[in-house]
């Protein structure tokens, strides 16, 4: 009985990962994107013909004029300030107005809507929230 239980939540997760990432893939579609992973990217998530995939350790030197983002599994991996400073440098490097995604798992720091919009508020404007049991993941335009 208890091995089912695990299997539910299993499925459950990638049920929601999967709502995501169909989410993702209309929302990028026919845009040029920067995309940023972290140490574990998620897989199967495309972005298309125009983007540039860079890890987040290999810092913030991306050259070209991208009209979205798309920063996966990032944040988890950061303090509040370092937190800050990716989102700084990166807004950089996408044009004004650019649709930014932010997807990463539930974790200290990013765990509710309301410190998620806080975090991107700085940065960002038309911030959509969305918080899901395992996952979270935040759309907004690029100040």
């Amino acid at each position: 009985m208890e091995m089912l239980g695990w299997r539910d939540g299993l499925e459950g997760r990638w049920r929601e990962w999967k709502q995501l990432e169909d989410a993702l893939g209309r929302t990028l579609a026919g845009r040029t994107v920067l995309r940023v992973a972290g140490k574990r990217p998620p897989r199967g998530m495309t972005t298309g013909a125009g983007a540039h995939s860079m890890r987040l350790s290999e810092g913030q030197e991306a050259a070209g004029a991208y009209n979205a983002g798309l920063a996966c599994f990032c944040l988890g991996e950061l303090d509040t300030e370092g937190r800050a400073a990716f989102l700084e440098n990166w807004h950089k490097r996408l044009q004004s107005g650019a649709t930014a995604i932010v997807a990463d798992r539930r974790g200290k720091g990013c765990e509710t809507a309301f410190e998620l919009h806080e975090l991107f508020a700085a940065g960002g404007t038309g911030i959509d929230v969305q918080v899901g049991r395992t996952y979270w993941w935040v759309r907004y335009e690029v100040r």
